[in-house]
């Protein structure tokens, strides 16, 4: 029994500390991305040339399949969000939705504080494909999308044990948040760093909503006893 109580605390303590040394590689990527997006280095000019090589190869057809996935990274994303929050609630999983609801609601009030404090431009073209009104770093639709499609493929993992449907789910989830990254940057709504921005802020605040899970959940439900 107390070997398995010790192998169970050393595999908690490895998954709190990944969680935290994530978040904190995260927010020292962020903070170097965002420097060099405030002191205007040669990124800034890698994010101009390649936005308007974006505008210039797009077409309306691509255009308009990039409209349609940049929906499911807001538009469509929330509704959704709501109706997993919904399931939760019948289940009576509080931790897990209370944790969904903090994941979303604290991830779009970080995403606005740093747009504010930042207050980039977003990109200008003579004929838009989009238009967006508030501040460009970091992306909303990169945070938000990072942040609800990963806390999801982390939900489904606690329940679903097979290991190749783990993967599958994570392959899905990593694909979507990529392609609405790309179809920011597209639409030319976002730069590049932008979207970077987007994820590895998202990445921070990810990786510590997930920790503070684990800790609840291991430190409220103590090891059961292997089957003899």
């Amino acid at each position: 029994m107390s070997d398995w109580i010790a192998r169970w605390t050393r595999r908690f303590s490895i998954r709190v500390l990944l969680g935290f040394l994530v978040s904190v590689l995260c927010l020292v990527l962020f903070a170097a991305l965002a420097e060099d997006v405030l002191e205007q280095s040669r990124l800034v000019q890698v994010d101009i040339a390649l936005a308007n090589e974006l505008h210039q190869i797009s077409d309306a057809n691509t255009i308009q399949i990039y409209k349609i996935i940049s929906l499911f990274g807001y538009q469509i994303l929330f509704p959704a969000c709501a109706v997993i929050a919904l399931v939760l609630a019948v289940r009576r999983q509080w931790l897990y939705l209370t944790m969904w609801i903090v994941a979303l609601a604290g991830g779009q009030v970080l995403n606005l504080l740093l747009k504010t404090l930042f207050a980039r431009p977003r990109p200008m073209f003579a004929d838009p494909f989009a238009l967006e009104v508030y501040y460009s770093f970091p992306s909303g639709h990169s945070m938000i999308s990072l942040i609800a499609y990963g806390m999801l493929a982390y939900l489904i993992g606690v329940y679903v044990k097979n290991h190749y449907v783990r993967i599958l789910v994570v392959f899905f989830a990593a694909l979507a948040i990529v392609l609405i990254g790309i179809s920011r940057m597209a639409l030319g709504v976002h730069y590049l760093s932008d979207v970077i921005g987007g994820f590895i802020a998202g990445g921070v605040w990810l990786a510590t909503c997930i920790t503070a899970v684990e800790l609840r959940r291991h430190t409220t439900s103590p090891p059961e006893s292997p089957q003899t």
